[in-house]
């Protein structure tokens, strides 16, 4: 039978194979293909799958995997269009599956196929997804702190974007003191404009297909510059190709390989980069060693700065080629702010760098350079309070408490430095 024509109506299913964690608002259907062997060419092809879906959702996604290493290229067809290819999903790190990005489908009934230049070694694992229409009705949170000048953007929350409260979050999740913001495409081109069904389409992917936690990044960002909560602050995400400690991942939702971030998306990013960089005591147009890849990183960063580290574990274009070139405009405008003003006023400006070692240590400290330039130290906790410590005339800095601290070094010249220090 050339075309197995497998009309599926949305029901709530869930095969044994595939995580329990369904979102029970929305419809999937778990199917396997197997890929067979042309007998006019050698690539593989799947059955025509019929996807009939209700006029009245917001739009559904379909994702694939292979649960075995698999090296080959995967193709994707539609009614009425050429083949596509089918990229590898960038930051997957699953141990045992190959992992494809998540496509998303036109509202109208389609169909799709799938071809290959190898035979698999398992069967094409394919998760149907169909999700209801969202609420709009936005559920806005903001949070002030008394330290800090930079406002929190109102804020599109997990019950905003899953109002059935079947996305949970990690049940088991681990804090994180950010020293850095890595900023993120989804890399996925949405085809619809409910922004909080796309979020919880995320969620699904990275739970019920990458095998994670919860949604893997902090926040995100709609074209229409709305900020959703993820795993919020201070809460280690999954989105730094497995250096992921010490860092607040951002996603601007789009596929800025092929379209161009939105102003009112990019202003927003800055909102939240200058409330993140005022929260975390971060200077946001500088550089550090950041200490789980174990490289010196700019304070915001994209997440193709990842790649080819030692402990990195995936490569990638995000945030995308429309993107990353405006991350330096980007650092200059959260710098400029008023409300970062004391903050950024610490920052180094055409001067000899004063060098600080070992970081982290078990708080003692050797400053390195001239230090004739020095007229003061001053040093901070992670809260925004003065802490104590000892200096001496051979650049020996002691610290007698555990923590994460910021350092400014004043000069005789009136400029300073700020130095991020840890102490376990």
């Amino acid at each position: 039978m050339k075309y197995l024509m497998l009309i599926i109506t949305v029901f709530l299913f869930t095969n044994n194979t595939f995580s329990q964690n369904t979102i029970i608002a929305d419809h999937v259907q778990n199917f396997k293909l197997d890929l067979k062997k042309s007998s006019q060419s050698s690539l593989f092809f799947s059955e025509n799958i019929a996807l009939t879906v209700d006029a009245s959702a917001s739009f559904s996604t379909i994702a694939v995997f292979v649960d075995a290493p698999f090296s080959g290229n995967l193709q994707y067809q539609l009614e009425g269009q050429d083949w596509q290819s089918l990229s590898r999903y960038h930051e997957a790190n699953h141990p045992t599956r190959a992992i494809f990005e998540l496509l998303f489908l036109p509202k109208k009934n389609t169909s799709i196929q799938f071809k290959s230049d190898q035979g698999l070694p398992a069967d094409l694992s394919v998760r149907w997804l169909t999700l209801t229409t969202t609420d709009q009705i936005q559920h806005n949170t903001s949070s002030t702190r008394e330290d800090c000048d930079c406002p929190q953007p109102d804020i599109c929350g997990r019950d905003c974007w899953c109002p059935s409260g079947n996305c949970p979050t990690d049940p088991t999740p681990v804090a994180t003191v950010p020293s850095h913001i890595i900023v993120h495409h989804s890399g996925s081109a949405s085809v619809s404009d409910d922004f909080p069904a796309v979020v919880r389409s995320y969620w699904d992917f990275h739970v019920n297909i990458n095998g994670w936690d919860d949604i893997g990044y902090n926040w995100l960002i709609d074209g229409n510059g709305i900020v959703y909560e993820g795993r919020g602050s201070g809460t280690q995400g999954a989105h730094f190709s497995c250096m992921n400690a010490e860092t607040t991942g951002i996603c601007m939702i789009g596929n800025f390989e092929t379209a161009t971030p939105a102003p009112t998306a990019i202003s927003t990013l800055e909102q939240l980069i200058a409330w993140e960089a005022c929260d975390k005591m971060i200077v946001p147009a500088d550089s550090s060693n950041h200490i789980t890849s174990g490289a010196l990183l700019a304070h915001i960063s994209g997440h193709r700065d990842g790649n080819d580290l030692p402990n990195s574990c995936s490569n990638t274009v995000c945030p995308g080629e429309n993107l990353y070139p405006l991350l330096p405009t980007i650092r200059q405008n959260v710098r400029d702010k008023a409300c970062l003003n004391e903050l950024v006023s610490t920052t180094e400006i055409n001067q000899i760098p004063f060098e600080i070692f070992p970081n982290p240590s078990d708080g003692h400290f050797q400053i390195s350079g001239d230090l004739n330039q020095i007229a003061d130290l001053q040093l901070f906790s992670q809260t925004g309070q003065k802490a104590h410590f000892i200096f001496n005339e051979n650049g020996i800095l002691n610290i007698k408490v555990s923590g994460l601290f910021i350092l400014k070094i004043i000069r005789q010249n009136g400029t300073a430095a700020t130095h991020k220090l840890l102490v376990y």
